[in-house]
């Protein structure tokens, strides 16, 4: 594991999607590190960031420390699952001078704007050939942060990545370098979200980011089993940081007599819906109150109408949080992403509140 100064013992993290909410809205008070997403990568191997957002990105650090002196931030480069980004990387990636020039300009933004680490967001490798580029990558880019330490006789900057539930992507074969993220990274965010869909579960409603599931479904939808997989291809529990996705989804009961989990259905919108739209359309649709399966770790709304909504509440979140501590001993949490929380910051201070129970709680 990399040996940055200052890592926190227990990880509170939370994304900020660039475009969600403004950066002084953000509670910070409620994290330890919270990250900017999503940096741009270039077909030359530049970083910069979004020409819409750059301000917001230049004055990240110093506006979520004005509630907060304390926490950390971070600069995540790349997101959009299924954008360009992701063909990007591989071509950056896979070229010894563009990954050179990619892993210096990341460092510097860093550097020049007060971020005390780097993210590399990249949803997802496509192809086996990127196995080796990435390690090649986080080699090279641990290094050169090494190096930069030195330099500027200053702490080295942190080094996350966001990856996949599973250390193998099955539709692309893709292996991650397992040696070169132990060696080279903090901690890697690991995205065990979105097993059950209105894309993949078009037929049937799901426990939305199942920790756990049904026999025939297993391996591959389910959080729990993810995790494993990590640790059983050697990668340390404590490096393991667990997602909490402030997302639902929604479908239309066939029979609205049959009403639970993996109920026939059909996509009722195709989607993500934050979790404070949810809220407010739980709010006006005369839905029943909110239905919490403790096998699989997940809640559920529906109405009268046959609208069924999956998605993780303050309940889940919290379960998740203690699962994440006790059993599995994984390294912390991260949320994706604060911009969908509600206006009582409801789902983000469930899951401190999990670790940190307030003033006259009960222990």
């Amino acid at each position: 594991m990399a040996s940055s100064a200052g890592v926190v013992g227990f990880v509170k993290a939370g994304y900020w999607f660039c475009g969600s909410i403004p950066v002084e809205a953000i509670h910070s008070e409620l994290f330890h590190y919270l990250y900017a997403g999503f940096a741009e990568v270039h077909l030359d191997g530049g970083v910069t960031f979004p020409k819409d957002y750059k301000v917001q990105f230049q004055k990240f650090t110093v506006t979520v420390r004005k509630r907060s002196p304390n926490v950390k931030t971070l600069l995540s480069i790349g997101g959009h699952e299924g954008h360009s980004a992701a063909k990007i990387l591989s071509l950056v990636v896979g070229d010894k001078n563009k990954r050179a020039r990619f892993i210096q300009e990341s460092i510097d933004l860093a550097r020049n704007y007060e971020f005390e680490g780097l993210d590399l967001c990249w949803l997802y490798p496509s192809s086996s050939d990127d196995d080796a580029d990435l390690d090649s990558f986080l080699n090279e880019w641990h290094v050169a942060v090494n190096e930069d330490s030195k330099n500027k006789k200053k702490d080295p900057l942190l080094l996350t990545a966001a990856v996949f539930h599973h250390p193998v992507i099955p539709r692309s074969n893709f292996n991650y370098p397992i040696q070169a993220i132990s060696d080279n990274l903090d901690w890697i965010n690991v995205l065990a979200i979105d097993f059950y869909t209105t894309s993949n579960s078009s037929g049937e409603t799901g426990p939305v980011h199942a920790w756990r599931t049904r026999t025939q479904d297993l391996p591959d939808r389910c959080g729990e089993i993810g995790i494993q997989n990590w640790i059983d291809n050697g990668v340390a529990t404590k490096q393991l940081v667990l997602c909490l996705p402030f997302y639902g989804y929604e479908w239309i009961l066939e029979n609205s007599n049959n009403c639970g989990l993996f109920a026939p259905a059909h996509p009722g919108n195709n989607v993500p819906l934050p979790y404070k739209i949810i809220q407010d359309i739980l709010s006006k649709g005369n839905y029943i109150p909110c239905r919490y399966d403790g096998d699989y770790v997940a809640t559920y709304s529906l109405n009268d109408k046959g609208s069924w909504i999956g998605y993780d509440d303050k309940r889940s979140i919290s379960n998740k949080v203690n699962l994440a501590r006790g059993k599995a001993n994984l390294g912390g949490y991260f949320a994706w992403n604060v911009g969908f929380d509600d206006k009582s910051w409801t789902l983000s201070t469930a899951a401190k509140n999990a670790c940190d129970p307030p003033a006259g709680a009960n222990q």
